[in-house]
C-alpha cells in the first residue's frame, strides 16, 4: 500500500480553513478575517506542544478512535470548549439564563470579556494543577529508562520507587500557592478582592480530575488484559478519548484567554482558534502514523518539559498576567531543542552501528 503524502494529512484542515475564513469574511469582514487568522497563528503556536503529547496517547488507541478523535474532537474543541464553556463560566458567575449568557457573548462583548476576565485566575487554577499533574506524572515515573535532561529525570524517577513522592509535590504546592494568594488582584485596571477558596478548589478539582481519569484508564486496562470484548475496548477507547479531550481543554484555556487580547467577539474567538485547532489535530494525526514520536525519542520529553513551563505559567498568570510571546517560548523551545538533540542521537547510534 502506497505511503500517505504529507499535504494528505492536512486535507481537513485546508477545508476548516477554508469554511471558516468564508463565514469570518461574511460575518465582519476583512478584519475580521484578519483577527481569525492572528488567532489561528496563536492557537497553533501555543498547543503545537499538545500535538506531541496527544500523538504519544493516541498512538496507543484504535484507528476508529483517531478518526474520531479528529472529528467528534473536533466538535468539542471549536463549540465545547472555545464557545460553550465560556459562556457557561458567565452562566454560573452571574444570575443570567443560558439564552441570556448566549446572547451576552453574542450582542455585549466588552461585558462578556469582564466577567470571563474575572474569572481567570479559577481558570488558571484548574488548568495549571491538571497540566501540571501530567508533567508530574511523566517525570516521577520509576519504570522510565530513557532520560532527557539525565540529572533530574534520572534523580526523579530513583526517588520515585521510595514512595508516592508526586502527591507530596503536589500538595505542597497547593499549600504554598494557596498560601502565598493575595487577598486583591489585578484585572485589567480593576483591583478585585478574591477568596483563596477560588484558588484552592479548582486545584483540588483538576487533580481529582486527573486521579479519576486515570483509575478509569487503568481499570479498563486490567480488565482488557482479562477480557478482550468490543465493549471492554469501547469502554477504553472512550476513556482515553475522554483523557484526550481533557487534557485539550486544559491546552486551550490559555488560548482561549489570550484570545481576548485580540478581540471580544465569541464568534470571531470560536472560529479563529477553530482553525488552529484544525491544524494542530492534523499535525497529531502525522506524527501518529509517521511514528515521529518513536522515531526521535527524545520528542516526548521536550513535550512533557513544554507542558511543566507551560504549567507553571498557568500558576503564575493565577496573580500575574504574562505576555502571549513569552508563554508561546515555553510552548516551543523544549520541543525544538528536544527534536534537535533526537536527531543527534539518532545519527550517533547510525555510526556507532558502522563502526561495529
Amino acid at each position: 500500500m502506497s505511503k500517505k503524502s504529507t499535504i494528505s494529512y492536512f486535507y481537513g484542515f485546508f477545508g476548516v480553513w477554508l469554511a471558516a475564513s468564508v463565514l469570518l469574511y461574511l460575518y465582519g469582514g476583512i478584519f475580521a478575517l484578519y483577527q481569525g487568522t492572528i488567532l489561528s497563528m496563536l492557537e497553533l503556536s501555543l498547543s503545537f506542544d499538545n500535538a506531541v503529547v496527544n500523538a504519544t496517547i493516541l498512538v496507543t488507541m484504535a484507528a476508529v478512535w483517531r478518526r474520531r478523535f479528529l472529528i467528534w474532537g473536533m466538535v468539542i474543541a471549536v463549540f465545547g470548549v472555545r464557545f460553550i464553556f465560556p459562556v457557561l463560566i458567565v452562566y454560573f458567575s452571574t444570575s443570567l439564563g443560558l439564552i441570556d449568557s448566549f446572547n451576552l457573548a453574542i450582542t455585549k462583548p466588552d461585558e462578556y470579556e469582564k466577567i470571563i476576565q474575572s474569572y481567570h485566575h479559577v481558570i488558571m487554577s484548574f488548568g495549571g494543577m491538571f497540566l501540571l499533574m501530567l508533567f508530574l506524572k511523566f517525570i516521577f515515573d520509576e519504570n522510565k529508562d530513557v532520560h532527557w535532561i539525565r540529572t533530574i529525570e534520572e534523580f526523579a524517577s530513583k526517588i520515585s520507587k521510595r514512595g508516592n513522592v508526586k502527591m507530596i509535590f503536589i500538595l505542597f504546592v497547593m499549600l504554598f500557592i494557596t498560601y502565598i494568594a493575595p487577598a486583591e488582584i489585578t484585572i485589567g485596571k480593576e483591583l478585585v478582592t478574591i477568596n483563596k477558596i477560588e484558588i484552592l478548589a479548582p486545584m483540588l478539582i483538576g487533580m481529582i480530575i486527573f486521579y479519576l481519569i486515570e483509575f478509569l484508564k487503568g481499570f479498563l486496562e486490567q480488565d482488557e488484559k482479562q477480557e478482550v470484548g468490543d465493549a471492554t475496548k469501547l469502554s477504553g477507547g472512550i476513556v482515553s478519548f475522554i483523557y484526550l479531550e481533557v487534557i485539550d481543554m486544559s491546552f486551550s484555556l490559555d488560548g482561549v484567554l489570550g484570545a481576548f487580547a485580540v478581540t471580544q467577539n465569541i464568534v470571531i474567538i470560536m472560529l479563529g482558534l477553530g482553525i488552529g485547532a484544525m491544524a494542530v489535530r492534523s499535525l497529531t494525526i502525522l506524527m501518529v502514523e509517521r511514528d515521529v514520536v518513536a522515531k526521535y525519542i527524545y520528542l516526548e520529553h521536550g513535550a512533557m518539559w513544554s507542558i511543566g513551563l507551560l504549567a507553571l505559567t498557568m500558576i503564575i498568570q493565577i496573580f500575574y498576567h504574562l505576555p502571549a510571546m513569552l508563554i508561546t517560548t515555553f510552548a516551543i523551545v523544549p520541543i525544538a531543542l528536544a527534536f534537535v538533540h533526537s536527531i543527534y542521537k539518532n545519527r550517533e547510534f547510525i555510526l556507532d552501528n558502522q563502526q561495529q
